[in-house]
């Protein structure tokens, strides 16, 4: 064999054991790079500082459950008053008093537990069957926070419910105002008549306090001089004969709102008159004589109405008679003007002239007529109750009036509210027919029976 044949086989012999050799090595190598080493892992600075810092989290965690300090902690939990189904309910009684409580429950816990802890956690109830009497009560307050061994309660506050307990009572009544301040209208004007939205007030609660109220209160703040009218909202208060405030007591005016009108008018020299009714066409008054006790007065009137007299009220001439009538005014019930002078009244005088005179007239024949019976009531006349009437005019008309002429009517609409079956004397309206210069003096009844259809 050549000898360059003989060195190349043994080349390829000695690659080949290399090649086993190497694999080995190899399957030595993978093998123990799978295989876990503890000793390996202590001595990594890299895994060693995770496991102290893992290990450090744990320990802390146990050691401040285990030995974390003791904390309190306010919570505020609200108590809704119900005395549904007890005794004081079965004996007729009310609470009054607040309808919620805050209590403040301090407790005492583990300081990591303090902030998961919330007024849902803890029971608070009023004892309700303590009361049995009437008066103030004090019910005692209990917290409870059931099975939880977490916290415990220290403290709370209030620890009684504080209320009056009475059988209601309630009264009706007509509401005053007041102001906080007198002098409150501008110069030049004075203040009409307040009005309120609502006059009368329900008065409800206790009956010991209820019969305390002697008056309901409004109290009206004006911060500036009026010049013209203002309304205002208005609070009212119940008082007692000393002028406190009633406790316990509820205000009912059967409105949302309250307000106080307050009418501002301009003050004026007013000259006074006044005015005829009744009266009949053909007659001239132009020389008739009417004088006033007082023939101006100085008063307060509304701005807006242009009033340039001060009209005391209408004259009938019913009331007429020859010669001097005498008519009296309350002052009082003016319409839009409010008297500022120190009197009450203003008498008028009416002259009837001399030419005028009076006559008796027969009414045997007389019909009376009822008018506006109310629906469902049937009206019979049982008498005219004047034999005569007395008719006013000048001689030459009166001679014309016969008893043919006399009408008598007796209109029932003013009696809707107040008729009732039986028989009663009801006021009759008298009047001349076919004539225009002359009057009916005087008042007139006529017997009606009422009944029922």
């Amino acid at each position: 064999m050549p000898k360059e044949s003989k060195k190349q086989d043994n080349q390829e012999k000695k690659n080949k054991k290399n090649n086993k050799s190497n694999k080995k090595n190899n399957k030595k190598s993978n093998k123990k790079k799978g295989e876990f080493s503890l000793r390996k892992l202590i001595y990594n600075d890299k895994y060693l500082i995770i496991i102290s810092i893992v290990a450090a989290v744990v320990i802390w965690i146990a050691t401040s459950m285990n030995l974390s300090p003791e904390t309190t902690k306010t919570i505020t939990v609200p108590l809704t008053v119900d005395f549904t189904d007890s005794a004081a309910e079965q004996l007729g009684m009310k609470c009054y008093g607040d309808e919620t409580v805050d209590v403040d429950v301090v407790i005492s816990c583990k300081k990591y537990l303090a902030k998961d802890i919330t007024a849902d956690d803890i029971n608070v109830s009023l004892q309700t069957n303590a009361v049995t009497s009437k008066g103030s009560n004090e019910v005692p307050i209990t917290v409870d926070v059931g099975d939880s061994s977490d916290y415990t309660v220290s403290s709370y506050y209030p620890t009684t419910y504080k209320a009056y307990f009475d059988v209601e009572d309630q009264k009706t009544m007509d509401i005053e105002i007041q102001y906080d301040k007198e002098d409150f209208i501008a110069d030049g004007y004075v203040m009409g008549k307040a009005l309120l939205s609502e006059t009368t007030v329900t008065v409800t609660g206790p009956k010991t306090y209820v019969s305390q109220v002697s008056k309901v209160v409004s109290t009206v703040s004006v911060d500036e001089n009026l010049n013209k009218t203002q309304s205002y909202d208005a609070t009212l208060t119940a008082l007692d004969s000393n002028g406190s405030s009633v406790d316990y007591i509820t205000l009912d005016t059967g409105s949302d709102s309250l307000s106080v009108t307050i009418p501002v008018l301009k003050e004026m020299q007013l000259d006074v008159t006044s005015e005829f009714t009744g009266k009949p066409s053909g007659i001239s008054t132009d020389d008739w004589t009417v004088t006033y006790s007082q023939n101006t007065v100085n008063a307060g009137v509304l701005e807006d109405a242009e009033l340039t007299s001060a009209n005391l009220g209408n004259i009938d001439f019913s009331s007429l008679q020859p010669g001097k009538n005498k008519f009296e005014f309350d002052l009082s019930t003016l319409d839009s003007i409010v008297v500022l002078d120190s009197i009450d009244t203003i008498t008028a005088t009416v002259t009837v002239p001399s030419t005028y005179e009076t006559s008796n007239i027969s009414t045997d024949n007389v019909v009376v007529n009822v008018t506006n019976v109310p629906e469902g009531y049937s009206a019979n006349v049982v008498e005219f109750d004047s034999s005569s009437i007395i008719a006013v005019g000048e001689s030459d008309d009166l001679e014309e009036i016969e008893s043919s002429n006399i009408a008598v009517v007796v209109d029932l609409s003013a009696y809707e509210n107040s008729i009732s079956v039986g028989t009663s004397n009801y006021t009759a309206s008298v009047t001349i027919e076919n004539s225009d210069t002359c009057w009916v003096y005087g008042i007139y009844t006529a017997t009606i029976e009422i009944t029922e259809d």
